[in-house]
């Protein structure tokens, strides 16, 4: 039984949310760029992952310093629109 408890505690505690997400789109081709939360209800640490049809990575991520994701997600989507992609916010409460 313990066993079983504890396998439950790390499964779910590997589980990322993510709030601020923005939506892409370029043609048909489509990217994200989104503020991913390691705890629930606690905005650091986080990470910028940024997706798009050959993959994801990591841009940014911040252990002690609210904010910093979320700005550099805005940043990084304002980028993207200058760049010729037409880029929407959406909001997501759990991924992963």
């Amino acid at each position: 039984m313990r066993v079983i408890l504890l396998l439950m505690v790390t499964i779910f505690s590997f589980q990322a949310y993510a709030q601020d997400q923005y939506v892409c789109k370029n043609g048909n081709t489509e990217r994200s760029v989104e503020v991913v939360y390691s705890q629930p209800g606690s905005k650091v640490p986080c990470e910028v992952k940024y997706t798009k049809p050959s993959g994801s990575q990591i841009l940014w991520s911040a252990n002690h310093e609210v904010g910093y994701c979320e700005s550099k997600a805005t940043a990084f989507a304002a980028k993207l629109d200058t760049l010729g992609w037409s880029c929407s916010k959406v909001n997501n409460m759990m991924t992963e």
